[in-house]
């Protein structure tokens, strides 16, 4: 095989010569990410970089090169070295051989491989998601993401997922390198990542690398597909309630590629068919569309373009119209200089949501924004073989506007606009990653800044409490606005600085085992307003600043992982703690709904968290799979202010509303014949924490509850089936699928009422999002 893209590279140190260049797919020249590369006879080991990019520094000589990644034959390719070289290797994709179990598995996934010093990390398969059962025949990685360990959801109606305990806005979810605010379509049913345009979907909930930074619980790093440079080639794909298109092909004569694909739901074309006008009026549908586009201008630079945008739109009638999406924007610039990788990033990220509640003399009109925009500047530099440096800074620009009122057509209302929330948030990230032989050693430190800017205005309150105790009735009363102070455009209103260490070490036990252990400091200066478990489109974000301290963590993990039989079976177990600083919760009955003062409702506590994870990987043969389980407890402490208020919950510890003691999941997917392929997964969880009402009582006729105390009692347990059938045939892919196959009804919220017969009698009423749900799709590539 000849080898193209073999150009002169910057020398290194005398006597060493630059081996260097990207790992790509040989059908489409997309870059591999994490792609191994072995040095024959010299036990070298290297890793292409998260651009595909990786460089060696060798003596002169002829050397057997190995490049490996999963799902991609491997290539042995003799080199010789007579002056510095830049060669692309390209791998070709391994065909399925279902029937057949003498493939072997090239590399073992992240979180199962003894080698790599990463821990607490999660790598999907994209392709292979396709094979694995999801609600109404829509592919999605951040659903597939609830089928590992430390992974969960609130309930079936939201893709915010809550990482090892956390809150769903405790993870920094990344769509190359912009920030998604709101991850979620349809309110929650489904994400907005469309799988047609997804590339590389990691997940960091632990051992967290000093780039990422902003976050509490993890990194979700999504990268979208580059598009192909060969050849022109498009899919389509039609289910039940959404269908795409991609397309996708080269640009320059393969220097370049473009990548297109759009998604749409088509409920709202049917409720036009309706005889009902309420029902012609309505609307409820969702669109996205990604983009991208890359020019290569010469080996080792490249360029890069990217965008998303997406909405959702859901009208009753003349009752209520609401709307929300994202919009995001890349730009980014790689350029190799030998040892050392460059890339620059400039990323935009918009979400902004409006409500129209009625329309009449009484109507009104709400919308919210959220945006940024953030330059980085990164480098990788390959010191020697196994000493890695990677540094970087950058800097973020956030604006938020919490609400912005008005009147809807025909409305008298009043218009009013509350401040715009400014800040800057610098970072600086310094990682080095040394490889001793059995010890690997990953150790950095990350510099966050976080400075509110005016213009906007901040009440003071009487001896600086926004929230008092009152012992007379009970409860917790704004406190009083004694003054308030308007900061002109620009000014600081409050600044925050953080050191954020970060460590990670890997022992090698034996060949095919190593013990693991990390340590990582993150801190988060934005929050979601909510005071439910589960978050919806209207839910909007608050930053630190006066009364409100940045939220921080502290996690340490010890893991063990063990390959079997040349990486065919894969086992890791882990556990971790974390321990929480600043949090927030809310008062009873905490009033969020359009306050301009959100620090009179809120009370700060601490939380904990700690747990046992356990993985097991089939990776090869006709039977493939994973099964995950979970033991974990997840708690928060809220102390009242003074001595003389109780807090929440007495001040005691009490679950936090993501808290699941167990969580089982197994997933299978068996290959029946060359082109029949049955998919499965089977979940079992802890009930999630609620509060019961423990006694009643009577007031002015109404027969009220006297609620317990918070997240003392739960939900019953939940369980589902998930089954998917795959029919390949030339072109085509006709699949079946059954959510929740035996039709269970989880209950996903609980709620207390009086009996319509009897008043006297209080009833708990469950809801469920899902019984069973089947779907079908069809997709076709040209």
């Amino acid at each position: 095989m000849a080898w193209p893209g073999v150009v002169a590279a910057q020398e290194p140190d005398a006597g060493r010569l630059l081996l260097s260049g990207y790992v790509r797919s040989a059908e489409n020249l997309e870059v591999i990410r994490g792609a191994r590369i072995q040095v024959g006879g010299m036990d070298l080991l290297f890793e292409s970089n998260r651009f595909g990019y990786y460089a060696i520094e060798l003596p002169p000589g002829v050397y057997s090169i190995t490049v490996s990644y999963i799902g991609y034959e491997t290539r042995t390719e003799s080199v010789s070295l007579e002056t510095s070289r830049s060669i692309d290797f390209e791998l070709p994709i391994r065909p399925l051989q279902l029937l057949e179990l003498t493939a072997e598995v090239d590399r073992e996934p992240p979180d199962i491989d003894p080698t790599s010093v990463e821990m607490s990390v999660i790598r999907l398969d994209v392709p292979q998601l396709s094979q694995v059962p999801v609600v109404l025949g829509e592919a999605d990685p951040v659903r597939a993401l609830t089928l590992f360990p430390g992974i969960s959801t609130a309930n079936d109606a939201t893709t915010a997922i809550n990482v090892r305990g956390g809150a769903a806005d405790e993870n920094l979810i990344l769509l190359d390198d912009s920030q998604v605010f709101n991850p979620a379509h349809a309110i929650g049913l489904f994400s907005t990542f469309n799988p047609d345009a997804v590339g590389d979907v990691t997940l960091h909930k632990g051992a967290i690398p000093a780039r990422y930074g902003g976050r509490l619980s993890s990194v979700l790093d999504i990268q979208q597909r580059e598009g192909n440079s060969r050849e022109f080639e498009g899919a389509a794909t039609i289910g039940l309630l959404a269908s795409r298109l991609s397309l996708q092909g080269p640009l320059f004569g393969g220097d370049g590629s473009w990548l297109v694909t759009g998604r749409r739901t088509y409920a709202d074309l049917f409720l036009g068919l309706s005889s009902d006008p309420a029902l012609q009026e309505s609307a409820a549908y969702f669109y996205d569309l990604n983009a991208k586009t890359n020019v290569r201008y010469s080996a080792t630079g490249q360029i890069l373009l990217s965008g998303y945008f997406g909405r959702d739109r859901f009208k009753l009638s003349d009752v209520v119209s609401v709307g929300w999406g994202n919009s995001a924007g890349t730009l980014r610039w790689n350029q190799a200089f030998g040892s050392l990788f460059s890339h620059v990033t400039l990323a935009y990220s918009d979400y902004t949501y409006d409500l129209q509640n009625g329309f009449n003399a009484n109507g009104v009109s709400v919308d919210s924004r959220i945006r940024n925009l953030s330059l980085k500047i990164e480098e990788d530099w390959q010191l020697s073989a196994g000493n890695a440096l990677e540094f970087g800074l950058g800097l973020t620009n956030y604006e938020i506007e919490p609400a912005n009122t008005g009147p809807s057509a025909g409305s008298f209302v009043v218009a009013r606009d509350f401040d715009t929330k400014r800040a800057l948030a610098p970072e600086a990230f310094i990682e080095h990653e040394i490889d001793l032989g059995r010890v690997t050693l990953r150790y950095g430190l990350r510099g966050s800044g976080f400075v509110r800017r005016g213009p906007e205005t901040v009440f003071l309150y009487e001896d600086d409490r926004p929230v008092v105790y009152r012992p007379e009735l009970g409860l917790y009363e704004p406190g009083v606005v004694r003054d308030s102070i308007e900061y002109d455009d620009g000014e600081t209103i409050e600044s925050f600085w953080s050191l954020e260490p970060r460590l990670s070490l890997r022992v090698g036990v034996g060949a095919v085992s190593s013990i693991k252990a990390s340590y990582s400091r993150t801190r988060q200066y934005l929050r979601l307003v909510t005071n439910t478990n589960s978050p919806t489109p209207l839910d909007i974000w608050d930053p630190a600043g006066p009364y409100v301290e940045p939220y921080t963590a502290d996690q340490w993990g010890l893991g063990f992982v063990r390959s079997f039989s040349n990486g065919a079976y894969g086992v890791s177990v882990e556990a971790y703690y974390k321990r929480l600083r600043d949090l927030v919760d809310y008062v009873d009955g905490a009033d969020l709904i359009l306050n301009e003062r959100l620090e009179t409702e809120i009370l700060p506590g601490e939380g904990r968290g700690y747990g046992l994870e356990v993985l097991l990987r089939k990776n090869e043969g006709r039977i493939r799979g994973w099964a995950s389980y979970t033991l974990a407890s997840s708690e928060q402490r809220t102390p009242g202010l003074t001595e003389a208020d109780p807090g929440i919950n007495g001040g005691a510890w009490y679950p936090s509303p993501y808290d699941r003691t167990h969580d089982v999941s197994v997933t299978g997917i068996y290959g029946l014949s060359d082109s029949w392929t049955l998919g499965g997964n089977f979940v079992f969880a802890t009930g999630l924490p609620t509060t019961f009402p423990v006694s009643r009582y009577q007031f002015g006729g109404l027969i009220l509850g006297e609620f317990g105390p918070r997240n003392a009692e739960r939900l019953p347990d939940y369980h589902r089936l998930d089954i998917t059938l795959t029919k390949r045939f030339g072109r085509g892919e006709l699949q079946f699928g059954v959510f929740n196959v035996y039709n269970r009804f989880n209950a996903q919220a609980l709620a207390f009422r009086q009996s319509l017969d009897d008043r006297l009698i209080t009833e708990a009423v469950e809801t469920s999002v899902f019984g069973a749900v089947p779907s079908i799709s069809y997709r076709w590539s040209f």
